[in-house]
Protein backbone atom coordinates (compact mmCIF):
# COMPACT_ATOMS: atom_id res chain seq x y z
CA UNK A 1 0.00 0.00 0.00
CA UNK A 2 1.62 3.51 -1.39
CA UNK A 3 0.43 6.90 -0.48
CA UNK A 4 1.88 9.92 -1.63
CA UNK A 5 2.69 12.80 0.04
CA UNK A 6 3.05 16.01 -0.27
CA UNK A 7 5.15 19.21 1.53
CA UNK A 8 6.20 23.03 1.18
CA UNK A 9 9.58 24.17 2.04
CA UNK A 10 11.78 26.66 1.38
CA UNK A 11 14.68 26.51 -0.23
CA UNK A 12 17.27 26.33 2.46
CA UNK A 13 15.34 23.30 3.69
CA UNK A 14 15.36 21.15 0.59
CA UNK A 15 18.80 19.90 1.69
CA UNK A 16 17.73 17.92 5.16
CA UNK A 17 14.88 16.70 3.26
CA UNK A 18 16.34 15.08 0.42
CA UNK A 19 18.85 13.35 2.99
CA UNK A 20 16.28 11.74 4.47
CA UNK A 21 14.18 10.70 1.48
CA UNK A 22 17.64 8.55 0.29
CA UNK A 23 18.40 7.54 3.82
CA UNK A 24 14.93 5.60 4.22
CA UNK A 25 14.49 5.05 0.14
CA UNK A 26 11.80 7.18 -0.11
CA UNK A 27 10.62 7.96 -4.03
CA UNK A 28 10.91 11.96 -4.15
CA UNK A 29 10.08 14.68 -6.77
CA UNK A 30 10.58 18.51 -6.39
CA UNK A 31 9.08 20.80 -8.55
CA UNK A 32 8.80 24.67 -7.70
CA UNK A 33 5.46 26.48 -6.52
CA UNK A 34 3.92 28.88 -8.57
CA UNK A 35 6.91 31.92 -9.86
CA UNK A 36 8.50 31.96 -6.42
CA UNK A 37 12.26 30.50 -6.71
CA UNK A 38 11.68 29.98 -2.98
CA UNK A 39 8.82 27.64 -2.53
CA UNK A 40 8.89 24.13 -3.27
CA UNK A 41 6.84 21.22 -3.17
CA UNK A 42 8.28 17.77 -2.42
CA UNK A 43 6.22 14.77 -3.46
CA UNK A 44 7.04 11.32 -1.32
CA UNK A 45 5.53 7.79 -2.06
CA UNK A 46 5.21 6.33 1.86
CA UNK A 47 4.73 2.67 1.42
CA UNK A 48 4.24 1.22 5.21
CA UNK A 49 3.02 2.53 8.17
CA UNK A 50 6.68 2.44 9.86
CA UNK A 51 7.59 4.81 7.26
CA UNK A 52 4.71 6.80 7.49
CA UNK A 53 5.26 7.39 11.43
CA UNK A 54 8.61 8.10 10.85
CA UNK A 55 8.34 10.52 8.02
CA UNK A 56 5.67 12.55 10.30
CA UNK A 57 8.46 12.87 13.05
CA UNK A 58 10.52 14.07 10.56
CA UNK A 59 8.28 16.69 8.97
CA UNK A 60 7.65 17.78 12.96
CA UNK A 61 10.73 18.44 13.78
CA UNK A 62 11.46 20.25 10.70
CA UNK A 63 8.33 22.36 10.77
CA UNK A 64 7.48 21.53 6.77
CA UNK A 65 3.72 21.76 5.84
CA UNK A 66 1.88 19.13 5.04
CA UNK A 67 -0.48 20.06 1.73
CA UNK A 68 -4.09 18.83 1.87
CA UNK A 69 -4.07 18.21 5.70
CA UNK A 70 -6.62 20.29 7.17
CA UNK A 71 -6.92 21.56 10.65
CA UNK A 72 -6.96 18.32 13.39
CA UNK A 73 -10.03 18.83 15.61
CA UNK A 74 -9.28 18.62 19.66
CA UNK A 75 -9.79 14.84 20.91
CA UNK A 76 -12.11 14.40 23.31
CA UNK A 77 -11.80 13.46 26.92
CA UNK A 78 -13.43 10.20 27.21
CA UNK A 79 -14.92 9.09 30.42
CA UNK A 80 -15.24 4.61 31.20
CA UNK A 81 -17.72 3.20 33.33
CA UNK A 82 -16.62 0.84 35.06
CA UNK A 83 -18.69 -1.50 36.78
CA UNK A 84 -18.48 -1.51 41.18
CA UNK A 85 -19.95 -4.54 43.18
CA UNK A 86 -20.21 -5.05 46.34
CA UNK A 87 -19.73 -8.23 48.06
CA UNK A 88 -21.35 -9.24 50.99
CA UNK A 89 -19.92 -11.85 53.88
CA UNK A 90 -20.98 -15.01 51.53
CA UNK A 91 -19.21 -13.79 48.68
CA UNK A 92 -22.10 -14.10 46.52
CA UNK A 93 -21.54 -12.79 42.77
CA UNK A 94 -24.81 -13.34 41.34
CA UNK A 95 -26.50 -11.66 43.79
CA UNK A 96 -23.49 -8.24 43.72
CA UNK A 97 -23.73 -7.94 40.40
CA UNK A 98 -27.57 -6.89 40.83
CA UNK A 99 -26.26 -4.11 42.82
CA UNK A 100 -23.83 -2.79 41.06
CA UNK A 101 -23.27 0.61 40.46
CA UNK A 102 -21.69 2.59 37.37
CA UNK A 103 -19.01 5.49 38.42
CA UNK A 104 -16.85 7.03 35.67
CA UNK A 105 -13.03 6.49 35.77
CA UNK A 106 -10.72 9.23 34.67
CA UNK A 107 -6.90 9.06 33.62
CA UNK A 108 -4.66 12.33 34.09
CA UNK A 109 -1.66 11.68 32.32
CA UNK A 110 1.51 13.88 33.89
CA UNK A 111 4.48 14.84 31.69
Amino acid sequence: MEEKVSITTKRKQIQPAIEYCMDNRISFTISPIGLSPEEFQIDLIVSGIKQALALGMFVKEHKFELLGQSELPKAKVSTAFVKKTEVKGNMDVSNASSKSEQQPVTTVLHF
